[in-house]
């Protein structure tokens, strides 16, 4: 079976439940698993649908730490412009590109910030629903034995 039409129909209910809901993200899933793979591939369509949904499930919360990407790297560097604008700032020619550096690099740490809320929010909203399409296909797969 083709892994391409499995994420094809995780996408269709990732993009489903974020715009019209649970239930009805859960019917239009149901109703590409049946039409697409008939009542004979449902079985090994569903057993695929929820080892790939645990494997997503697995993957995202490796990566939701956010200081695994360049998160880290920005706050490294964020951190260096820093202590060299306060060293900057105890010369007396100095001082204005010194208040400069630090006030920009103030301005990207609450972006940094921003982006670190938004990523763990995101991870968080996607884990849930990788965590319903699993239960949904082991529920679908229970109902047909």
């Amino acid at each position: 079976m083709n892994t391409e039409i499995i994420d094809e129909a995780i996408e269709k209910y990732v993009h489903e439940r974020m715009t019209a809901g649970r239930k009805r993200a859960t019917e239009r899933f149901l109703s590409y698993a049946y039409l697409k793979q008939g009542k004979d591939g449902v079985s090994e369509f569903l057993q695929k649908v929820r080892g790939l949904s645990n494997y997503y499930i697995d993957f995202l919360r490796v990566m939701s730490n956010p200081f695994k990407g360049p998160e880290l790297a920005w706050l490294a560097s964020m951190i260096t412009i820093a202590v060299y604008a306060v060293i900057l700032m105890g010369f007396e020619e100095d001082r204005t590109v010194g208040i400069f550096l630090f006030a920009g690099t103030l301005v990207n740490g609450w972006s940094l910030i921003r982006t670190i809320a938004r990523k763990w929010c995101d991870i968080g909203v996607m884990i849930a629903i990788y965590l319903e399409i699993a239960q949904l296909a082991e529920h679908e797969l229970e109902q047909m034995n």
